[in-house]
């Protein structure tokens, strides 16, 4: 019986080569990183207007829906596999057919080689086997294992041939929300925002209006409201540099702010964070 377990080793061991430094072997490629802060949950419900956040986004219909990612639109059906990038808005369309999607979202501290190429992606049986082991692994609260069945899912996408329906989203109103984004420590007037993308102001608010669903301070204070939350949960940021990373003239207005949105104040909110996380 003992032999039986070096058969396979003395089976291959004509393969090897003497390696010429016996410290140099395979390494991982600088700055690799696998998935991390991994969460699974279930919407049924549709959001108001497009968001952006922070962390890599699987999304996974259980019913045909339109989603928008940035300025493209996808019909999706169950099967289909949406992957979203940090920061790519986006925005389920009220006239879906249903609302019913499963997500799972992570981070990492840059981008890997191995996440998929494409936004739209196809599942295959052996993503669905490995979808079976996450789930058994995030149930059983192991975040090395689920880290790298993510991994695996991952590498194994298949990206998909999707016929594209005519951007919700244009060019231009899709370079403005992108503007801001990169942009919320400044304070982002109309003005300013037009002039990057070459329109006037109030062509500008009507047209973001329009093909958004959101004024377009609305949009500015959402994604403000956003990035304070990444901020108060992964950072030890002081209230008022949290405030001056996000536009705010000074951390008491930012703290106005940000209570009248949450109904908490920043400090209370990295708190009540902290303590259930």
């Amino acid at each position: 019986m003992r032999s039986e377990y070096t058969d396979v080793i003395k089976s291959r061991i004509c393969e090897l080569q003497e390696p010429e430094n016996l410290y140099d072997g395979l390494r991982l490629p600088e700055f690799f990183a696998l998935p991390d802060n991994i969460l699974l949950f279930y919407h049924d419900f549709c959001a108001p207007a497009p968001v952006a956040h922070h962390r890599y986004t699987l999304v996974f219909p259980l019913a045909p829906m339109h989603y928008y990612v940035n300025e493209e639109e996808f019909d999706l059906d169950e099967g289909d596999l949406l992957f979203i990038p940090p920061c790519a808005r986006r925005f389920l369309a009220p006239q879906s057919a249903g609302y019913q999607r499963f997500f799972i979202t992570f981070e990492l501290p840059c981008e890997q080689s191995y996440l998929p190429r494409t936004f739209f992606n196809r599942l295959s049986g052996e993503t669905v086997r490995i979808m079976d082991e996450i789930f058994d692994l995030y149930s059983g609260k192991d975040p090395a294992g689920l880290a790298l069945a993510l991994y695996r899912f991952l590498t194994r996408l298949s990206p998909g041939q999707l016929p594209r329906i005519k951007p919700r989203m244009s060019k231009e109103i899709a370079a403005a929300a992108a503007f801001i984004n990169d942009n919320l420590h400044l304070p982002l007037e109309n003005r300013a925002i037009a002039a990057k993308v070459n329109m006037s102001p109030g062509n500008l608010a009507r047209r973001f209006r329009k093909e958004t669903g959101m004024a377009l301070h609305e949009y500015i204070s959402s994604q403000r409201l956003e990035f304070a939350r990444c901020y108060l949960q992964k950072t030890c940021m002081s209230v008022e540099e949290i405030a001056r990373c996000c536009g705010f003239l000074s951390g008491s207005s930012f703290s106005r702010f940000f209570t009248l949105r949450t109904g908490q104040s920043p400090l209370a909110y990295r708190k009540g964070f902290s303590q259930h996380s």
